[in-house]
Order: structure tokens, then sequence, then C-alpha cells
């Protein structure tokens, strides 16, 4: 299996690494971005490990996600591939980001 991340999802990562270096540090920052890529790099040998997303919409057209502790990325899989198509904070209303 392989793992495409988009680049709608390395501009939520950006923007969540941003996050953690203005309002921590630049450890903090690398150590929390390091953490969402090696939990997205394990779908590549279990891509049935995510869970269906909160939302009825999103389910039905096969997206899934997977939790990194604080945070979710969304993604569909494709034949061979996984598309990760956002990655954002548990917190927000992250499935209006497919509307």
């Amino acid at each position: 299996m392989k793992i495409r991340i988009l680049p709608s999802a390395w501009e939520d990562l950006k923007r969540i690494e941003d996050y953690y270096l203005i309002q921590f540090d630049m450890e903090t920052a690398i150590k929390v971005t390091d953490h969402i890529l090696n939990t997205i790099e394990r779908l590549e040998s279990f891509p049935d490990s995510g869970s269906r997303t909160p939302d009825t919409w999103l389910n039905e057209q096969g997206y899934r996600m997977v939790i990194c502790k604080k945070h979710v990325a969304i993604y569909r899989q494709v034949k061979d591939v996984i598309y990760i198509y956002h990655i954002a904070d548990t917190q927000t209303e992250y499935t209006t980001l497919f509307y």
C-alpha cells in the first residue's frame, strides 16, 4: 500500500506545526508533526486500522479517519493507494472541510 499526502493535508500539517512552534517551541512542533506522520505511515501496513468518521456523508464516500492523539487524519483508499485529504485538531469541526 502506498500513501499519498495531498497538498491540502500538507497545508494542514504546516498550520499545526506553526501553531505548536508559536505556542511552545521547535522541539514540540517537530514532535507533534512526527507523531502525525508516523501514525499516517502505519496505514501502509494496516490500511483498515482507521475508523469511520462521525459524518454519514463522508462514510458513504469511503472516507475513514485515523486518530493521532489530538489530531485526526482523514483518508480514503483508492485501489492500492491511501490518499490523505486533511489533518485537523479533533476539537474542531473537521468534517466541514469537505463541504
